[in-house]
């Protein structure tokens, strides 16, 4: 009933709109065009687009690297909590933990004995074992020194062989540099761009290699007399061959090589050459090559010895660090076979048996982290763990993803977020569904800082599924509707009827004939051009939307 009341003031209303308006027109007055006020639902809804993925997600990896012996999942595959997923090899941690076990036999034994007591025998034994610890380390301090005396010599040998290289390669470079400027003079000396370009990678090599600034129109009789650039650092690294000068050399011969190698390619091989300058030109990019190779070969060979020279150095001082513990041990033993069982030996011994133990809690610590096994019931989403290979340490090689409940995360542009709180509804529709079938999902979570993108400032929202359903998957592209805001039973009238004033909203309403300025007091704002008016004007009331000057 109160429906039909609307209806027909309504129609009233729109009746006298018409009838005021022809009058308009027949006394020249504006052209106006009006809408009634009514009370109605009113919505404001935020449309993106977002993906569904799982509400959680898992990448896992290895604390520790090593290589793969098992893999038993592929991508797709269904896991379950604490299953074993992917293995490395565990040979080494198993030799320590069988050696750890054996020392803590050892251990006990010893506390046993102290609790027992010492026989002559067995301090003999105790003497016995601290002379050959001690052999022992003196073998391996000698070792030491002669490991640093060969590693001091065979990189001694290496810089001697890579400054020999030097002096060469510097020769070549240079010889190169006469051949490329009597072929530049005969052939490439005017402006033209090719000379040109000749010019500037040759000014580049005559710096480089001899030292010249602006050599690029240099002849070989200016260049013979230079001395400078690399080939004065490999002089230098000749009269002081000490290894950082032979770097220097090694570091400046390589670019001085590579700028004259360019020089040469600059070159052009058209019919301007003869049969002979063409060879010669082939000839001198060659030996230049080589001459790269060959000192980038000698900083390598240095690098690698240095490498080896450190691992054969830190070998043999581990080596006495282990023998200077044995001895300290072995000291120890014979301490305790003379002085008898105390107390505070037993003590003492039996905190080493807790040292070995827990070197066997260590290691077997580390042997379960050489399986991978999965924290959640999940599918694998990804699986890049292939036997034989070796795995580097917090390299994410397997992600899984819970089959439980799936979110969707879409971002919303600047514009639009203050319209969104926590808790809004959102209806979604999958591509992969149409628009048909519609998912009812809730805002849980707004992301307070922004994301740049494309150079738009979005904030990422979070919506749920309200409910499980098995042909949601992750991945799957989602049309949201968010519903921001709704008014039920309230006076809505065109956004456009809203004038702005000095600040003021102003609606222009027809009473008894007249054009009336209302002060309006602006709601809701609707996605569908409507507005929500809380006070100014009341339902029914013939509000103007255009007016237009006869």
């Amino acid at each position: 009933m109160k429906k039909l009341v609307w209806i027909i003031a309504g129609t009233v209303v729109a009746g006298l709109s018409i009838g005021f308006f022809l009058y308009s027109q027949q006394n020249g007055k504006p052209n106006i065009q009006t809408v009634v006020a009514e009370r109605g639902e009113l919505f404001q809804v935020v449309n993106v687009t977002g993906r569904v993925q799982s509400t959680e997600r898992v990448e896992l990896a290895f604390e520790q690297s090593g290589r793969v012996t098992q893999a038993y999942i592929a991508v797709g595959d269904q896991v379950t909590a604490g299953q074993a997923l992917v293995v490395l090899a565990s040979g080494d941690l198993n030799a320590q933990l069988l050696q750890a076990q054996a020392n803590l036999e050892n251990e006990r034994a010893k506390l046993q004995e102290l609790q027992v007591g010492t026989r002559p025998e067995e301090i003999q034994i105790a003497e016995t074992a601290v002379a050959n610890a001690e052999r022992n380390l003196q073998d391996a301090e000698r070792n030491l020194t002669n490991v640093e005396s060969k590693a001091t010599a065979d990189l001694q040998n290496d810089y001697d062989v890579a400054l020999t290289a030097a002096q060469e390669a510097v020769t070549v470079g240079k010889n190169s540099l006469f051949t490329l400027s009597d072929i530049q003079f005969a052939h490439f000396n005017g402006y033209a761009s090719e000379d040109t370009t000749i010019e500037e990678e040759k000014t580049l090599a005559v710096e480089a290699l001899l030292g010249a600034k602006n050599g690029g129109r240099f002849s070989s009789q200016s260049l013979g007399p230079l001395k400078g650039g690399a080939v004065a650092t490999v002089q230098a690294a000749a009269d002081d061959p000490t290894f950082s000068n032979i770097d220097a050399a090694l570091d400046a011969t390589l670019d001085a090589l590579l700028k004259t190698k360019a020089a040469l390619d600059a070159v052009p091989l058209n019919t301007k050459l003869s049969a002979t300058e063409k060879s010669s030109m082939a000839t001198e990019k060659n030996s230049v090559s080589a001459q790269v190779s060959a000192v980038s070969t000698k900083q390598q060979d240095i690098a690698v010895q240095k490498a080896a020279n450190a691992s054969s150095v830190a070998t043999a001082q581990s080596d006495i660090t282990a023998k200077q513990n044995a001895l300290a041990s072995a000291r120890d033993e014979l301490l305790l076979k003379r002085a008898g069982a105390t107390s505070e030996q037993i003590a003492g011994q039996q905190a080493r048996v807790r040292s070995v133990q827990a070197s066997i809690a260590d290691i077997q610590a580390r042997l379960n982290k050489t399986i991978l096994r999965s924290p959640i019931d999940g599918v694998v989403t990804q699986q890049d763990a292939k036997v034989g290979q070796i795995t580097p340490a917090n390299a994410i090689i397997v992600a899984l993803s819970s089959v439980s409940q799936f979110e969707i995360e879409a971002f919303v542009p600047e514009v639009d977020i203050a319209k969104i709180a926590i808790g809004d509804p959102g209806r979604v529709t999958l591509d992969a569904y149409g628009d048909e079938q519609v998912f009812d999902t809730n805002v849980v979570l707004i992301d307070p800082a922004e994301t740049v993108i494309e150079g738009v400032s979005t904030y990422k929202v979070t919506l749920q599924f309200v409910q499980k359903d098995e042909r949601i998957k992750s991945g799957m592209t989602a049309n949201i509707d968010i519903q921001t805001g709704q008014r039920q039973d309230v006076v809505v009238i065109p956004q456009r009827a809203v004038l702005t004033e000095n600040g003021e909203k102003i609606v222009q309403v027809l009473r008894d004939g007249e054009i009336v300025r209302v002060p309006v007091t602006v709601g809701l704002q609707g996605s569908d051009g409507r507005v929500e008016i809380l006070s100014g004007i009341s339902a029914g009331e013939l509000v103007i939307t255009f007016i237009e000057q006869q």
